[in-house]
């Protein structure tokens, strides 16, 4: 009976050696399909590296035309320089704001220089507005006075749009593949050599998805820095003299001599005041000497 009974304990025991053997295999076995699966998708992350890049890469080297429902992408960007009417810079302003918001765009920026007598005043707004509507607002912005200067700049981005799609394709199948992968990792060294991988993928991902963000911003909305300033003074009057103009020059002259005749007056005041009172004691004197008797 006891011979037995050790016999079924060193079968049990035969049983649990062998299955756990087994264990361990498929582990070590499962570790290292992970392994080479995860040398595979290096590998062929590297080589996307590399093509999209390259000139013969066919991702890297789409056109727009062979993606449907893709257009040129064009960063529009412009400077209007503006000289309004003297006394209409305040309402240059709110209308240029006007055609923004009309138009479906904003402000983004602005400074306002404000002028003295002898200077005019001047400012500059930084308008966005859609693409489709960049050609309209140079218009509209344009009929608010006369313009002094413009410059138009367009900039073509769609080669590098389209590479950055095929770069973001590439990357979004590499972090599903690593993230299959790290479910199927059965030891720590395994799950961490997958995730390091996954963490560099999704970085490269995350910037290539930032940049595709500004990208479709600057090509959405075009850019026009709007310069206003009122006309110089000299401007204003070169048209002819006239009657009022005498008059205002006279009447400046005026105040300016009168100006500075009161200066005048206020810096010799005080001498002249001593003076007075010197003339004033010394006559006092020469009266009481007449007037003492002689002996």
């Amino acid at each position: 009976m006891k011979t037995i009974r050790l016999l079924l304990v060193a079968l049990c025991a035969f049983v649990l050696l062998s299955a756990c053997s087994s264990g361990d295999d498929e582990a070590a076995s499962g570790d290292a399909a992970v392994e080479g699966e995860l040398g595979a998708v290096a590998e062929r992350d590297g080589g996307g590296e590399g093509g999209g890049e390259g000139d013969g890469s066919d991702d890297g080297a789409a056109s727009v035309a062979e993606l449907p429902g893709a257009g040129p992408k064009v960063i529009q960007t412009a400077t209007l320089g503006v000289v309004v009417d003297e006394e209409r810079f305040d309402d240059a302003v709110r209308e240029a704001r006007g055609i923004a918001v009309r138009l479906g765009g904003f402000v983004v920026g602005s400074e306002t220089r404000r002028g003295d007598e002898d200077v005019p005043r001047s400012g500059m707004l930084v308008l966005r507005v859609p693409g489709e509507s960049y050609a309209a607002a140079m218009d509209a912005l344009g009929r608010l006075g006369e313009i002094d200067h413009e410059t138009e700049e367009g900039t073509d981005v769609s080669q590098e749009y389209v590479d950055l799609e095929a770069r973001q394709r590439h990357l979004e199948a590499v972090e599903a593949q690593l993230l299959e992968l790290l479910e199927r990792a059965r030891t720590v060294q395994a799950a961490l050599a997958v995730q390091s991988h996954l963490n560099g993928t999704q970085l490269e991902l995350e910037q290539v998805r930032g940049r595709l963000r500004f990208l479709d911003d600057r090509t959405e909305l075009a850019t026009i820095t709007l310069e206003l300033r009122e006309p110089e003074r000299e401007e204003a009057g070169a048209g002819g003299w006239g009657v009022v103009d005498a008059w205002k020059a006279g009447a400046h002259a005026f105040l300016t001599v009168a100006r500075w005749a009161f200066v005048l007056v206020a810096a010799v005041a005080p001498l002249l005041l001593v003076a007075a009172l010197g003339w004033l004691a010394a006559r006092a004197v020469r009266r009481r000497r007449a007037a003492a008797p002689t002996t």
